[in-house]
């Protein structure tokens, strides 16, 4: 008895040692890393019309400022990072293209719902395509993107 009690907390011991690990050694890189709350994974997509003037956007959250990106036709932007603790987890982008400019939320405790798992169990992906008429969103690479928000 004594022997499976050794064994069984040896190998919990390797289980939660591997988690850990697989969780820290992300490619990606990580705006917070609190490894014990979900991970997520922001995707924008500028899918506006070619030979058009560049998507530009500022993305933000209560403790982080991505800065100012600017992304061509066909070019994407993406984030990572790992959802407070207690959720609640909140980024905005204001975007800016021609003269059109509008603010919208694109990670919230909604969206994170909706959010799917694609590279992995940790990590869930979130994806925005910005078009001509405004802002699509799936959960899923090649799911069907649904128009979420106009540029007003």
């Amino acid at each position: 008895m004594n022997s499976f009690k050794h064994n069984f907390f040896f190998f919990s011991f390797i289980f939660l040692l591997n988690l850990v690990i697989i969780k820290s050694s992300s490619l990606t890189p990580k705006l917070e890393s609190h490894w014990w709350t979900p991970g997520f994974e922001v995707h924008i997509n500028s899918s506006l019309p070619i030979n058009s003037n560049p998507l530009k956007f500022r993305c933000k959250s209560a403790d982080d400022d991505l800065g100012d990106i600017v992304l061509r036709t066909n070019e994407e932007f993406k984030f990572h990072f790992n959802e407070h603790f207690l959720g609640g987890t909140l980024y905005f982008c204001h975007f800016y293209w021609d003269s059109k400019d509008t603010s919208h939320d694109i990670f919230n405790d909604k969206i994170a719902d909706k959010c799917g798992l694609e590279s992995g169990f940790f990590l869930s992906e979130c994806y925005w395509k910005v078009q001509e008429d405004g802002f699509y969103f799936s959960g899923r690479q090649n799911g069907e993107f649904k128009q979420m928000y106009t540029w007003q």
